[in-house]
């Protein structure tokens, strides 16, 4: 079975889309997750069951948008993608491995689609339940999940940075000079 799915994979260079769906969407999970832990924090809100609802209910809301909306644009264009080879070929596809790869691959990217920011989100999210298990103060674990969040969209720079064969070190304080950036916009416009 991992056999026919690593074929499919390879046929359709699903792991090209899936590695850009993977950043781009822990990417989207980190930055809207930090938005609602800096918002919180500095509207005034430290409780952390508060912002741990509205975090994963926010990553949940991301990672449903993500797999319906990548199915439904996914497929659009791997039917249109499959009827522009048939018709090249003058002959019916709809049988044939490569449309069973097409299949696989819609529901493959789909899953990553919806996964990383579901990932993302609450891997920035879980020092705030040291909190809840009274292992640090409401505080402490705000500011360790802003840290968390920050660390993970540095290693996603870093991870970048190695996969294009750039400065993985710039690549990095990059994507965190945008998690700090999103933090200040957030205090000027909350902050107190």
């Amino acid at each position: 079975m991992f056999e026919k799915y690593r074929r499919y994979i390879e046929i359709t260079q699903a792991n090209k889309i899936a590695r850009r769906y993977f950043i781009m969407n822990s990417f989207d999970g980190i930055v809207t997750v930090l938005g609602v832990i800096t918002g919180s924090l500095f509207s005034g809100i430290i409780n952390p069951t508060i912002i741990l609802s509205i975090g994963i209910s926010t990553a949940l809301a991301m990672g449903i948008s993500g797999v319906s909306g990548t199915l439904i644009a996914e497929k659009t264009e791997r039917d249109l993608e499959l009827r522009r080879l048939e018709e090249s070929m003058l002959s019916d596809l709809s049988d044939s491995l490569y449309a069973d790869a097409q299949k696989f691959t819609v529901i493959y990217v789909s899953l990553v689609d919806a996964l990383s920011p579901l990932i993302a989100s609450i891997f920035s999210l879980s020092p705030l339940f040291l909190s809840i298990f009274n292992l640090i103060s409401n505080i402490q674990s705000i500011y360790l999940s802003i840290g968390t969040a920050l660390t993970y969209l540095f290693i996603i720079g870093l991870s970048m940075g190695a996969i294009t064969n750039r400065n993985i070190l710039l690549e990095g304080l990059k994507m965190l000079g945008i998690g700090v950036l999103t933090t200040i916009i957030i205090y000027i416009i909350f902050g107190r």
